[in-house]
């Protein structure tokens, strides 16, 4: 996976913004360090893949940007998000780490592009509040990451791209 991951002090504001909600019974909140926003998703690779990919995406331009993150709201797929105010720098990253991806040899389905950050899950019937204070995001680099989705779950960092990173895989 390809993602923007919130510094500390966003993940604490996302925190709190998620106590001004009502959940039902039998949520679940992702811990602070796994709240990310996905810029690509794919299968697991192989090593030589992952190899091709991180050359293909030291490739991508990334300057810092300044996100907002200025709604929330509960989708017909048992999640809530909260999502950044439109961006197109966001979209413009997005759109050369697809390009980038495909360069690699992975194969990347086309989908719809919604930003968002998953905040909470199994929540039918949860009730978030009318207005959000913006949440500022400065976003200074994307990660490639291994997701493991059985317990426990987490997210190894096996890249960082952006200015002066160190993006050795």
């Amino acid at each position: 996976m390809i993602a923007l991951f919130p510094s500390t002090d966003v993940q604490v504001a996302i925190e709190k913004h998620r106590e001004a909600w009502i959940w039902p019974k039998g949520h679940y909140f992702p811990a602070g360090p796994r709240l990310h926003l996905t810029l690509q998703c794919f299968a697991d690779q192989s090593q030589e893949a992952i190899h091709h990919l991180d050359e293909a995406l030291s490739g991508v331009p990334m300057q810092s940007m300044a996100l907002k993150l200025a709604t929330s709201r509960t989708w017909n797929n048992n999640l809530s998000v909260i999502q950044p105010a439109e961006h197109m720098g966001l979209h413009v990253l997005r759109a050369n780490i697809v390009r980038a991806v495909q360069q690699s040899g992975i194969s990347v389905h086309p989908t719809k592009f919604t930003p968002h950050i998953t905040i909470a899950r199994r929540t039918t019937g949860a009730l978030y509040p009318r207005s959000l204070q913006p949440i500022p995001w400065t976003v200074k680099n994307f990660l490639l990451v291994r997701s493991f989705t059985s317990h426990p779950v987490r997210h190894e960092v096996l890249a960082s791209y952006g200015p002066e990173e160190d993006d050795d895989v």
